[in-house]
């Protein structure tokens, strides 16, 4: 009776050991063909689903942005000394604002000869006077600086281990998978380039992880941004973190009432510098407002803030890609450069 036992345990053994190399196999083809395990860090709201099924439209005329290259001078610079991580995140970012519908973004191609004799990549923080020469030289409302503080890919342990006797020693090295984690961190600042003053300041930071394989990433093959990093864990943590960081700035300039500028005045017409491409309209109607003092701390020198002369109001008649052509709606004087603010703010 003993004898018959013995191979009836044996063939049980058998078939829970080829069962679980079964579940082994499929769990690992699975996880190198689905979609990674996503596990989101902190968040402003739902950033992620917001991007993908679209974000409200905008309110009033796009804001002026621009996207200066971040600083990344931690220790991940190390391992992943080949890529230009701080000018591919802000590159990434700029992409995203363009496509969020939210700003007319400028391009940073046209950023860097502003900033030539001050490195921005390499500063903790945007200096006041700086900010303000963007929103003159460039007509950018707002300024968007940041600080990579994580951007790594890492392999952590994980195994499924059988407590039936012989079966633990068969199964010991065949059944284990190694998750291989995805964490990027930014400090992401939004400036008013007319004060120089910080709107908001905000840390985004997403993580990804995904079972079945390689932590390690070649960057001497793997270009930043493109096709085969977007695949990787590290690319996900990127995406999620962007998506997030574009939610924020959208978020943080709601209460942030868009300015224009008058770009010339001939005769009965008055220029502005916005167009069909930031929403604006024929009928429109916009204040016009000079600046007439600027308010420094004595001891800094820090811009506090502005005063304002109301001019008059201004309709729009006509418009262009980027600029429209409007008429004074009441007597006044209007000079190349006052500001255009929407009624009431």
């Amino acid at each position: 009776m003993g004898t018959t036992k013995q191979p009836a345990r044996s063939a049980a053994i058998f078939i829970l050991l080829i069962t679980l190399a079964g579940c082994a196999g499929t769990d690992g083809a699975s996880s190198r063909s689905a979609t990674p395990i996503i596990t989101p860090g902190p968040a402003l709201g739902t950033p992620g689903a917001g991007l993908e099924h679209g974000l409200p439209g905008p309110t009033g005329p796009k804001k002026r942005i621009t996207v200066a290259k971040f600083d990344a001078a931690g220790a991940f610079m190390a391992h992943y000394g080949g890529w230009d991580i701080g000018g591919g995140l802000a590159a990434q970012l700029t992409t995203a604002l363009v496509n969020s519908g939210h700003f007319i973004v400028v391009e940073r191609a046209e950023l860097t000869p502003v900033l030539r004799e001050q490195d921005m990549a390499m500063q903790k923080i945007v200096s006041q006077e700086t900010a303000a020469q963007v929103g003159r030289v460039l007509g950018a409302q707002l300024l968007v600086a940041g600080s990579v503080t994580e951007f790594d890919q890492g392999a952590g342990g994980g195994s499924l281990h059988l407590g039936v006797g012989a079966a633990s020693g068969l199964l010991g090295g065949l059944i284990g998978a190694q998750t291989t984690r995805g964490v990027v961190g930014m400090d992401v600042r939004v400036i008013d380039t007319t004060t120089g003053q910080v709107v908001q300041s905000h840390r985004v930071e997403a993580n990804t992880s995904q079972s079945g394989i390689s932590a390690d990433i070649n960057v001497q093959q793997v270009t930043f941004g493109g096709d085969a990093f977007n695949k990787t864990v590290l690319g996900q943590a990127t995406r999620r973190a962007i998506e997030q960081a574009v939610m924020f700035v959208i978020q943080s300039t709601e209460q942030t009432p868009w300015t224009g500028r008058i770009v010339d005045v001939a005769g009965d017409q008055v220029y502005i510098n916005a167009g069909a491409g930031a929403g604006v309209k024929p009928g429109d109607r916009f204040t016009v407002a000079a600046v007439v003092r600027e308010l420094r701390d004595p001891e800094s020198g820090a811009l506090l803030g502005i005063v304002e002369n109301r001019r008059g109001e201004i309709e729009v008649v006509s418009v262009q890609e980027k600029f429209s052509v409007a008429k004074r709606r009441t007597p006044f004087q209007a000079a190349r450069g006052d500001l255009v603010k929407l009624p009431g703010r």
